[in-house]
């Protein structure tokens, strides 16, 4: 264990990504994936590296599958290249695997403490170790302990929603605000609007407009702070049950328009199961902290998360997030569903500048095929 923990303070030394990558670098950490078309290695400080495999026999999924073992101890050499979408983790890479050379084999014991037990980023060609885990699930709370029916009441409807939500269309409007570390005074940065396209957890926004004129390009090619899906994938990582989040009651209180609720604090470690933070060729799990509004009825519905995120390695580019999704009933035809409908985030870089992002969504309506939407 000395060994290990040796071992991973001195690799959080060996590279710092986003800082003069443009010639290309070396990185050491642990193999993580082997995908279709990408790799995923994992550095010391839990920073993710993901990268393109070159189209040659030798960087074939297969071969590396046979030569490399989830959790091996690798160097990495990579170039940059051209966002290139890839549609099976359904991101845009920016860089290119030149050489990969295996440093040493790590026991089935080191590896649970590294790697994740399952892989977020599509197909893996590597086998887990057996017995892999990198999660300590949820524990029981005491069932008479005050909110404690009414928390189980809303683990069970809220994944029971969250597997029938229907395919829908809504408009998305977002304004973005912008400060620096010479101005800390928020400034209007832009207006986006966007039909936003709700299929199951996949998310692709279309027609989208900046300041009033057509946006012809991808919505990851907007500058500054994208926000992303949020909503759905707040919900599992809270509830399901082999998850590490805790989730303690705090009492009864009231949301805007008098709505009542119950509150709960929650909290969930470094590579829990909410979802990554991205920044270009690199992500990161941090820990989440917030609160969990649900409807002090029988629904047991959640209509309010905050959360916060925080803890960042000092060579990833975001210093701090919030966000805070508020969910209400939607008609959509004959029916009512519950369905986002306002969203806020805070983001801090290193650098000092910070964003700001309000967004609504209204006119929520079925998908349709003929809507051309395509998703990856």
């Amino acid at each position: 264990m000395r060994r290990l923990c040796l071992c991973l303070f001195t690799l959080c030394l060996l590279w710092q990504p986003g800082r003069g990558f443009d010639g290309g670098a070396s990185f050491t950490g642990y193999l993580e994936r082997v995908g279709d078309h990408s790799i995923s290695v994992k550095l010391a400080d839990r920073r993710v590296i993901d990268a393109m495999l070159p189209e040659t026999f030798a960087f074939a999924p297969s071969a590396l599958a046979a030569r490399f073992a989830m959790g091996d101890e690798v160097k990495v050499t990579c170039k940059p290249i051209p966002s290139t979408w890839e549609a099976a983790t359904s991101r845009l890479q920016s860089l290119e695997v030149t050489a990969i050379r295996r440093i040493r084999k790590l026991s089935p014991e080191e590896v649970s403490k590294l790697l994740e037990a399952r892989s977020r980023e599509g197909r893996n060609y590597l086998e887990r170790p057996e017995g892999l885990t990198s999660t300590t699930p949820q524990t029981n709370n005491d069932p008479d302990a005050p909110g404690s029916k009414e928390l189980e009441q809303a683990r069970r409807v809220n994944l029971e929603r969250l597997s029938k939500i229907p395919n829908y269309v809504a408009d998305e409007t977002a304004q973005r605000f912008r400060s620096t570390d010479s101005s800390r005074d928020w400034t209007p940065y832009d207006t986006i609007e966007s039909e936003v396209a709700f299929r199951g957890r996949q998310v692709v926004r279309q027609q989208i407009r900046r300041n009033g004129k057509l946006w012809d390009r991808p919505f990851d090619a907007l500058p500054g702070f994208k926000w992303y899906e949020g909503f759905e994938t707040e919900i599992e990582p809270l509830f399901r049950s082999d998850c590490p989040t805790t989730i303690e009651y705090h009492g009864r209180s009231k949301l805007e328009g008098e709505h009542k609720v119950l509150e709960y604090r929650f909290h969930s470690p470094v590579d829990g199961c909410f979802p990554f933070l991205y920044f270009t060729y690199q992500r990161y799990n941090p820990a989440r902290s917030g609160r969990i509004y649900v409807s002090d009825n029988a629904s047991g519905n959640v209509v309010r998360v905050d959360d916060e995120a925080s803890g960042f390695p000092a060579d990833f580019e975001f210093s701090g997030r919030e966000e805070h999704l508020s969910w209400d009933n939607v008609k959509i035809g004959d029916s009512t569903h519950l369905l986002p409908v306002r969203a806020s985030f805070l983001v801090s870089y290193r650098s000092g500048t910070r964003y700001k992002v309000e967004v609504e969504y209204r006119n929520h309506r079925h998908f349709e095929a003929s809507s051309n939407v395509t998703f990856h």
